[in-house]
């Protein structure tokens, strides 16, 4: 016990600390006790009839809630110290037995590590679920003829699945980066001391199994210091995000009455207060808004960090897990409405296809075809299509309606001669359900390669499932023996 804080002190950093920590660490801090009690025990180093009476004492506290640790006291300030006070109230003894608790053993716990662990494992089943999604959509709307964009101009015909499936993409390689910080994150600080260890006889890869870690963060130092898991886990949301955002935009774009080629439906829209005739995207912008916070987030734990020594300090060990959270929470907010979305959107088909028909965006074609004739290099029959194309807009007419009489004029303006194509021949290639069944080398838009990477990644999403699910199961496997270790020191 000390002088108690400044009141300015304790309302407005320590208690709200505390409060998180409660939020947060209730249940993580319980196993922690539980998994170290269990290895002193066992390695001779604490009795096993104090170990039983604290553990007894442990389940009293794990009975009564995370209110059994309140009021904040400043005198006391740790949340862990809160909780030893609980727990001395709870154990016949009192301190002189709970006290044993803290046998070469020091923070930080690895509290916020099980916590952003299963926090990592939660976002990663969303995203999972996302991408299952948008594969299945990517199916249904393989043959769904559309204007692809760059610089949100007209640039060649593409389908929704195509699209969609670009978008599973990024996803999909952001999985890795969740499953690489989750790889960062799964390891057990928990025995490495104050930073130099502890002299006593441990047994630290005891106490990792029983908290279901896949590994060790094995250097003491490194364990009370390290902050790139945080790092790793915060850049690895912000990638999700960011596509998610992304994916937003268009949404919100196509939605538009000048665009009108996605309804998000109304369950996703928002009436004006005031103007009776709106339909508002509204979800997207939220979405959107999530996407920067998160970004602003992932930059915060950057700042937080990065003029720290490396050492243990209160930047290490909570407020760089702030911003982090904070990321956390704007994805889990995120991800199910956006998979709702994907699944329930009414793409407007027919118009879609207009726009791709009439906006010149497959005369790359023409150009392709032109470039066939003998002595006319791809440059020439670009300049031939370029100037085809501005003859047709000078004329109000739409790339549907460019016929031989327009190419001949550019020809003869382009390299001084006509070309031998018909209208026939020019209008077929121009004609977008042909131009996308014909670009159909790997990864391209033809509906058949759409399905056959959409298939190719299903079987990669159950590869990625099964990872997700065998660290749940390590998880869970430290969970029963935990329990059955800690069953048999407090069996009679």
């Amino acid at each position: 016990m000390r002088a108690s804080a400044h009141v300015t002190f304790a309302d407005n950093i320590l208690s709200p600390i505390f409060e998180f920590n409660c939020a947060h660490y209730f249940a993580p801090l319980l196993a922690a006790h539980r998994a170290w009690l269990t290895m002193l025990a066992e390695c001779r180093i604490l009795d096993r009839t104090k170990a039983a009476a604290i553990l007894q004492g442990l389940d009293a506290v794990e009975a009564a809630g995370p209110d059994c640790v309140r009021p904040f006291d400043p005198t006391v300030e740790y949340y862990y110290l809160h909780m030893e006070r609980a727990l001395v109230s709870r154990v016949p003894g009192g301190e002189a037995i709970v006290g044993d608790l803290n046998l070469g053993r020091t923070r930080p716990e690895p509290l916020s590590r099980m916590v952003v662990r299963a926090k990592l494992l939660h976002v990663l089943n969303l995203l999972l679920d996302l991408r299952e999604t948008l594969l299945a959509r990517a199916v249904s709307e393989a043959s769904t003829v559309m204007p692809g964009y760059t610089h949100l101009q007209h640039a060649q015909p593409t389908t929704l699945g195509h699209y969609l499936l670009a978008i599973h993409d990024h996803l999909e390689r952001d999985t890795e980066r969740l499953l690489a910080a989750l790889a960062a994150t799964d390891r057990c600080t928990l025995g490495c001391g104050a930073m130099s260890g502890t002299s006593l006889p441990i047994n630290r890869d005891r106490v990792r199994e029983l908290l279901g870690f896949a590994d060790l963060c094995e250097n003491t130092i490194d364990s009370v210091s390290a902050t790139d898991h945080v790092i790793a886990a915060a850049a690895a949301l912000a990638s999700v995000m960011t596509a998610i955002g992304r994916l937003c935009q268009d949404l919100y774009i196509w939605s538009s009455q000048e665009f009108a080629m996605i309804d998000v439906t109304d369950a996703f829209s928002s009436p004006s207060s005031l103007m009776p005739q709106k339909k508002n995207a509204l979800v997207l912008e939220y979405l959107r808004s999530r996407t920067a916070r998160t970004i602003g987030s992932l930059a915060s734990v950057f700042v937080v960090s990065h003029n720290v020594g490396y050492m243990d300090t209160e930047e290490v060990e909570l407020e760089c897990y702030l911003p982090l959270f904070e990321c956390f929470s704007n994805t889990e907010q995120s991800l199910p409405p956006i998979a709702q979305i994907v699944r329930d959107m009414v793409p407007d088909r027919e118009l879609m296809y207009g726009r791709a028909a009439g906006g010149f965006s497959s005369v790359t074609a023409l150009a392709e075809l032109i470039q066939n004739t003998p002595g006319i290099s791809y440059r020439a029959a670009h300049r031939i299509v370029a100037r085809s194309v501005l003859l047709a807009v000078e004329e109000g007419n739409t790339a549907d309606q460019i016929g031989a009489a327009i190419v001949n004029r550019a020809a003869e303006e382009m390299i001084g001669r006509t070309l031998s194509l018909d209208d026939e021949a020019i209008r077929s290639c121009l004609v977008p359900r042909s131009f996308v069944e014909h670009h159909a080398g790997v990864g391209a838009t033809a509906p058949d390669e759409v399905r056959r990477m959409a298939a190719e990644r299903q079987k990669r999403l159950g590869t990625d499932r099964g990872k997700v699910e065998a660290r749940e199961r390590a998880v869970r496997k430290g969970e029963v023996m935990l329990s059955e270790a800690v069953g048999e020191i407090m069996a009679p």
